[in-house]
């Protein structure tokens, strides 16, 4: 059985009101051997699914749907025991016509009348391809990991998907760069190759992204989907490296008094973030110390961020590793702390370092990396 690939849309607060200025669009065609099965047409939404209308289909297979959009949208028809459903984009006023067969529904049909559904059918398939070419890949792994040496067949696997990915991300990048002003574009944004892997992200693609947004912002503002990548990017700034400059944290300290990072401008600041309960973090810790006795002196610092969720651990740690003479903040939120979410962390220990001017100018100086950036910096 052909595997579904499915293409997520990230969650985002995308709900838009319908106004009294919506167009009605019409999607029919003809269903091969599906007499009397029930057709849905799905709308798809940032957190479900929404059924919008069903039909039968009568005895010679045709089905016809008229619905309403203000601006390009993303809808499914679903048929009754298939596999699957056909994607496709309608937008006001759009007649769209799509033949299918109930075998391989998904796959087998044929669509005119809107030539974003077009590039999306022909998206999808390429998708379908690289992820078929992964599958072979796995079914040759299994049939062989007993027969030879693993470590070569494992190397030798991976170097294929490999390709298969970069070939495949390519192929996206060139369809966006092409067509940055179809709606289709954003689906080659949000895919998915197999589970947890996307082809696509916000922080290492951000001008793929923002090139989409630039163009389909300005042309569907009332479009839902359009706008969801627009709140997506807004609401997802650029997460901080090497050259930017740090944003500032403000939170309390053991004390309850509130503590910037901006008001320790004018020192080196290793912005650290840690946790009572991370041994990584703990093990680390001394090095900190180590340094910070060396160099503070010269002007360096600490401002510590804990992931803690209660006051006792965080309090107890700072104690137990003898961290007590620099700055330590918290909203006590675990792994929703809010400047963890801000700096891109999601994983402990990590740190920034900060220059006097409050510029980021490295990262995860973990081990003696900590020591020769500092003594690069002021020399012994």
């Amino acid at each position: 059985m052909k595997k579904i690939i499915l293409i997520l849309i990230p969650f985002l607060a995308l709900f838009s009101c319908k106004n009294s200025d919506t167009s009605g669009f019409t999607v029919s065609g003809t269903i091969k051997n599906a007499e009397g099965k029930q057709l849905i047409l799905n709308k798809f939404m940032p957190k479900s699914t929404i059924a919008l209308d069903t039909v039968t289909i009568d005895k010679n297979g045709k089905y016809k749907f008229n619905e309403h959009t203000p601006a390009p949208e993303l809808f499914g028809l679903q048929l009754d025991g298939a596999n699957g459903q056909i994607i496709f984009i309608a937008d006001s006023l759009s007649k769209i016509t799509i033949d299918g067969d109930t075998a391989n529904f998904r796959i087998n049909y044929t669509i005119s009348g809107s030539e974003d559904s077009k590039l999306l059918q022909t998206l999808y398939n390429r998708l379908d391809k690289a992820y078929e070419s992964l599958d072979s890949l796995n079914q040759i792994y299994i049939s062989q990991k007993g027969t030879g040496n693993l470590d070569s067949l494992v190397k030798t696997v991976n170097e294929a998907s490999q390709k298969i990915f970069d070939k495949h991300r390519k192929y996206s990048e060139n369809f966006i760069n092409e067509h940055p002003s179809s709606p289709a574009s954003i689906i080659a944004l949000y895919q998915q190759f197999g589970r947890n892997m996307s082809v696509f992200n916000l922080n290492d693609d951000r001008d793929l992204f923002v090139k989409a947004d630039d163009s389909l912002y300005k042309l569907y503002p009332n479009s839902s989907f359009v706008k969801g990548l627009h709140e997506y990017i807004v609401n997802n700034p650029p997460m901080p490296t090497v050259g930017n400059k740090a944003p500032d944290i403000d939170l309390p300290s053991p004390d309850g008094k509130n503590i910037k990072l901006s008001s320790l401008r004018g020192n080196y600041v290793l912005l650290d973030f840690w946790a009572a309960w991370c041994r990584p973090c703990r093990a680390e810790n001394p090095n900190v110390v180590k340094n910070y006795k060396k160099y503070k002196k010269s002007g360096f610092t600490v401002y510590q961020v804990s992931l803690d969720k209660t006051k006792e651990d965080w309090v107890n740690a700072i104690k137990a590793d003898g961290l007590g003479d620099w700055n330590h903040v918290s909203d006590l939120k675990y792994w929703n702390s809010e400047p963890a979410a801000v700096y891109g962390v999601r994983g402990i220990p990590a740190n920034f370092l900060i220059d006097p001017e409050g510029k980021i100018i490295a990262t995860n100086l973990r081990g003696p990396l900590l020591g020769q950036k500092l003594s690069e910096i002021y020399g012994y």
